[in-house]
């Protein structure tokens, strides 16, 4: 069984994180894509920085779950 591809959304920049971490994509063709692990670290890295965003800074999503939403929605 392949890895699972997980995104990055980043609630105070508004943005899916870019490949390697580097800036903020308002896309989804501008995502990086990560291991689970590597997203579930990002987002724990973030925590200290929820307070000033008033939530949870980065969460993470997997593809796999987003593509289904986006078919189903017909987008």
């Amino acid at each position: 069984m392949s890895e699972e591809i997980y995104l990055v959304w980043s609630n105070e920049h508004r943005g899916w994180w870019k490949p390697g971490g580097y800036g903020y994509s308002t896309g989804l063709r501008g995502a990086g894509h990560f291991s689970r692990d590597q997203a579930i670290a990002i987002c724990k890295q973030a925590l200290p920085t929820a307070h000033h965003v008033g939530t949870i800074a980065e969460i993470p999503v997997r593809l796999a779950d987003l593509t289904d939403i986006l078919r189903r929605a017909g987008a």
